[in-house]
């Protein structure tokens, strides 16, 4: 049986990078997928309309 003696070598480094990076990586694209799966991004009905509302309001509150 064989023993190496050489520690941490530049290999151990690229490794330990590389596994990291993977983890982050799968982190954002889960993270992602679940935001672009559970939002429709419709936040009213009619722009317009909320649009005008809202300056209504303004007016209101000045």
């Amino acid at each position: 049986m064989k023993t190496s003696a050489q520690g941490f070598t530049g290999l151990h480094m690229l490794l330990s990078t590389s596994a990291f990076f993977c983890v982050v990586i799968a982190v954002n694209v889960t993270m992602a997928f679940y935001a672009s799966s559970s939002w429709s991004g419709l936040v009213v009905e009619n722009t317009y309309v909320a649009s005008q509302e809202f300056n209504r309001k303004a007016a209101a509150m000045k």
